[in-house]
């Protein structure tokens, strides 16, 4: 597969599951604070690479059953890619936790704590 070929299908698969996750998924907490972050999809095209990052600033959500909760999810994405693309195989989607937005939010407090304590 080329990487013209390649760009458009995550694109497109990007827009299919933010879609689904905001229409069709009945888990409240999935649905609050559950956001896509990056679609990669492998060369040939058999596996899909879904990171996905939480949006928590008061870190009352469960990482472990989030991530148990997105991995239940898993065919019922696999099953909305297969109607709505006409590709030859639907791929296997393996599910990540990305942590960098978490971190950038707890940078920033960090920062903004020594500057109070500076401007003191």
């Amino acid at each position: 597969m080329n990487d013209r070929r390649k760009k458009g299908l995550e694109k497109e698969i990007s827009r299919i599951i933010g879609m689904t996750l905001l229409t069709d998924v009945k888990n409240e907490t999935v649905k609050n604070y559950v956001s896509i972050h990056k679609v990669e999809l492998t060369k040939d095209g058999r596996y899909l690479d879904l990171i996905f990052s939480i949006l928590d600033l008061k870190n009352n959500v469960n990482k472990d059953k989030m991530s148990e909760e997105l991995n239940k999810l898993k065919g019922f994405f696999r099953k909305k890619l297969g109607s709505q693309l006409s590709i030859r195989f639907v791929p296997e989607i393996r599910i990540h936790l990305d942590d960098s937005v978490e971190y950038g939010v707890k940078i920033a407090s960090i920062l903004n704590e020594i500057k109070k304590k500076e401007s003191e």
